[in-house]
């Protein structure tokens, strides 16, 4: 059989063919190296497209809540802001301001005034993640101030003819199903179901919309 390499680089390419099927466990090693390298790469590249792709948020909503304990229905108007930790996984701190009331038409004024200053810490995970729309659930921490003018005050408060204003501070823990829309560059537009429970005063439900930002 002929070949067109030239009679010198023949000469060095046979001592080298023979001396490299002499040594297979060293080829292994080489091949080893090179697949273990090539998947580190390619784990690398994944989870560096998994985070750089605007891992925080920044969202403001409006929510209509219903306080069961009272039968008062209000606004609760909050700030958001969301870090993804991974691809789904996703941790946020929020700060929102409560307002809520009951009118008491027998006896012509509101028997219930709700002013509450709320805070939190939470987690998510993203059931389904892609372009356009993001689904999550998540719970976490919740603190409130609680101001409330209340004419069914159960002991609590300070009496002003048959009204009490109690003012304490609660804590406990939220629920929420929450979705975004992308829209734009960087937009963000959605809605909340969210529950929130606290070892005192009235649990919340709240329904809401939110709008905001990646970055």
């Amino acid at each position: 059989m002929r070949t067109n390499l030239p009679s010198k680089t023949y000469k060095q390419f046979i001592p080298l063919y023979s001396t490299s099927m002499r040594h297979p466990i060293q080829l292994c090693l080489i091949f080893l190296c090179f697949f273990l390298l090539s998947s580190f790469n390619s784990y690398a590249d994944s989870y560096k497209r998994a985070t750089s792709k605007d891992p925080n948020a920044f969202k403001a909503g409006v929510s209509f809540v219903w306080l069961s304990d009272f039968d008062s229905q209000g606004l609760m108007f909050s700030n958001r802001f969301n870090h993804y930790l991974g691809e789904r996984v996703a941790v946020g701190l929020n700060l929102g301001l409560l307002t809520a009331s009951r009118y008491d038409e027998g006896k012509q004024l509101y028997s219930i005034k709700n002013t509450f200053y709320m805070g939190g810490i939470e987690a998510s995970f993203d059931l389904l993640s892609n372009e356009t729309v993001n689904l999550r659930i998540g719970a976490g921490g919740s603190a409130r101030h609680r101001s409330e003018i209340n004419s069914d005050p159960e002991g609590e408060g300070t009496f002003d003819g048959s009204v009490a204003h109690i003012r304490t501070g609660d804590v406990g823990f939220n629920g929420f199903l929450e979705n975004d829309f992308n829209f734009g560059r960087n937009g963000i537009a959605g809605g909340r179901i969210e529950y929130l429970y606290y070892s005192k005063g009235t649990p919340v439900f709240a329904i809401g919309l939110h709008v905001g930002f990646k970055f």
